[in-house]
């Protein structure tokens, strides 16, 4: 009975490493799957980021030529209303003039609000009364 119990128990231990091999080749194989997925996906979205960067080149070129246009045809029109070339293009320019003053007051509000200002008030209300 003993040899034959250890007979048993040896074959036991062994299908137990057999099985315990053939789960960690399958493991492994998941694992080199889900690996080879994830390059997949990051070589598509790195080729997606690119193409969307020369999008936004092109978006931004083809806005630039519609503001272009537009001006050029505001400062026709003041021509054609005017008889005066120099008062269609001075009225155009003018007023890029005046929206990129206006842009830029916009932007100034914005960068005082990144400097939160607030927030450095009240740190330094705490700050005071500390001393």
């Amino acid at each position: 009975m003993d040899a034959q119990g250890a007979d048993e128990g040896g074959g036991g231990i062994e299908r137990d490493f057999d099985a315990a091999r053939t789960a960690f080749d399958q493991a492994m194989r998941v694992a080199q799957a889900a690996l080879a997925l994830l390059r997949a996906e990051l070589s598509l979205a790195r080729s997606s980021a690119l193409l969307l960067v020369w999008l936004s080149f092109l978006l931004v070129f083809l806005g630039v030529g519609a503001w272009l246009a537009a001006s050029a045809a505001i400062a026709v029109g003041v021509y054609q209303l005017s008889g005066n070339l120099f008062l269609g293009i001075g009225s155009v320019a003018l007023a890029n003039v005046i929206g990129g003053v206006a842009v830029l007051f916009a932007m100034r509000g914005c960068w005082r609000e990144l400097t939160l200002p607030r927030t450095r008030r009240v740190l330094a209300g705490i700050t005071e009364a500390r001393a």
